[in-house]
């Protein structure tokens, strides 16, 4: 019996069909090289999403003026996202307290922080008070300076900070600013106290405690 030869139709089913087949295996199994493939050829597209980890990248083969500006960005905010130092609390009074006596001792302000490592900042104006029968006058009874004082207690550790509020019965509004650093185990309070040795008020108070990976304390002589 004569065969009759297969149409041009059957025989490129036949191949398509192979090649649908056989044809990842066969690319995967010939490619072994980097040099096997074209400069060029590999596109974005054709990697998938999440498939090239950090192990799969040279240290070294990627420099930052290879990246685009908005990839540079982008990691920027990751990577300040991802760091404890970005987290910040603050508590602040605009005004007050108002008219203390002198020579006592004042809690002004407070912040309360969770266990963790921090930089600890406040800063506060202090003005002498003088109401209308001048009693800073009366105080004083002749020229001289008085001055005022605020302490930054973190847990127990303190930081202080005086300057003079009154020089020859003028008002001299003084900044106090403090800063030190911290490790609480536990829920901490945060306290600014404050007092001078006339009557006084105080204006934006501010207390920033910033939290950070881990505090390194290094004492100097100089």
């Amino acid at each position: 019996m004569k065969l009759r030869r297969p149409s041009p139709a059957l025989v490129v089913s036949i191949v398509a069909l192979v090649v649908a087949c056989t044809g990842t295996g066969y690319a995967a199994t010939l490619i072994t090289a980097s040099s096997q493939i074209k400069n060029g050829a590999v596109q974005s597209g054709d990697i998938k999403n999440g498939s090239v980890q950090n192990q799969d990248i040279r240290q070294g083969t990627i420099h930052q003026n290879r990246l685009s500006a908005g990839l540079i960005r982008k990691l920027d905010r990751g990577s300040s996202a991802g760091a404890s130092g970005s987290v910040a609390f603050e508590a602040i009074r605009k005004a007050g307290p108002e008219d203390q006596p002198r020579n006592v001792v004042v809690n002004v302000a407070s912040l309360s922080v969770p266990a963790g490592a921090y930089a600890v900042s406040a800063n506060t104006v202090m003005t002498a008070f003088a109401g209308t029968t001048d009693p800073l006058e009366a105080l004083l009874g002749a020229s001289g300076s008085l001055s005022g004082q605020c302490t930054l207690d973190v847990g127990g550790v303190t930081a202080a900070s005086s300057g003079t509020i009154i020089i020859n019965d003028r008002q001299t509004p003084e900044t106090f600013s403090m800063q030190l650093t911290r490790t609480v185990g536990a829920p901490t309070d945060i306290k600014l106290m404050c007092a001078a040795a006339a009557p006084w008020r105080l204006s934006e108070t501010s207390i920033i405690a910033q939290k950070v990976d881990s505090i390194t304390l290094t004492e100097t002589t100089g």
